[in-house]
């Protein structure tokens, strides 16, 4: 079960980050047109909470025995997730036709955007659900704001800290799920989108 969820959030995900990027909609006044920018915004912040929301549940539904669960859930979530790079460029290829190296690179690239964002998760995850690390405020404020800034080297480092932090940061404030999700998404916005944009603008200015 654990592994189809995490199949059907990846699935999900993936097909809402297409949809961002190509799809068009017009009625009366109001048109939307889908672009590079919204459908990166879609993994950026999706994937982060699926983490968050998928371990806090394994780890809930199955506790003391949640570990091949976790692991079952997470492989489904990170294959799913990476399949829209490839499943992106297969569907809308520039030229109409579709080139296997190209097709290949993408995978590739889907692999590299969802791995390291799972194993810094997970790596922050195991210190809070092992009681190793206590979710006080000095401990998340490095968690939430580390991660903020670690945008300005890897975007993927911050979806790791925050997904991360954000889990553990459920598993033991339970009550607290719903703010810890906002909370979330506005580090991820700021800090993988306007942080980042900031800082290139500073260093193109003369």
């Amino acid at each position: 079960m654990s592994l189809f969820r995490g199949l059907a959030w990846g699935i999900v995900i993936g097909a809402l980050q297409i949809a961002a990027g190509h799809m068009a909609f017009e009625y009366k006044d109001v048109s939307f047109q889908g672009n590079p920018a919204l459908a990166t915004a879609v993994p950026v912040v999706l994937l982060p909470l699926a983490i968050a929301w998928g371990w806090t549940w394994v780890s809930d539904r199955w506790a003391g025995r949640s570990g091949p669960r976790l692991l079952l859930y997470t492989l489904g979530l990170l294959v799913a997730s990476a399949l829209a790079f490839p499943l992106d460029y297969a569907l809308y290829a520039p030229d109409g036709m579709t080139n296997t190296l190209v097709l290949v690179d993408r995978a590739l690239l889907g692999v590299e955007f969802v791995t390291p964002v799972v194993a810094f998760a997970a790596i922050l995850y195991w210190a809070f659900a092992s009681q190793r690390v206590r979710a006080s405020f000095g401990t998340l404020a490095i968690g939430y704001v580390g991660g903020l800034f670690l945008a300005l080297v890897l975007p993927t480092l911050t979806m790791g800290a925050v997904a991360g932090t954000a889990a553990g940061h459920s598993w033991q404030k339970p009550r607290a799920r719903g703010a810890i999700s906002f909370l979330a998404v506005l580090v991820l916005l700021v800090g993988v989108f306007e942080l980042r944009m900031t800082s290139l603008t500073s260093l193109i200015r003369p």
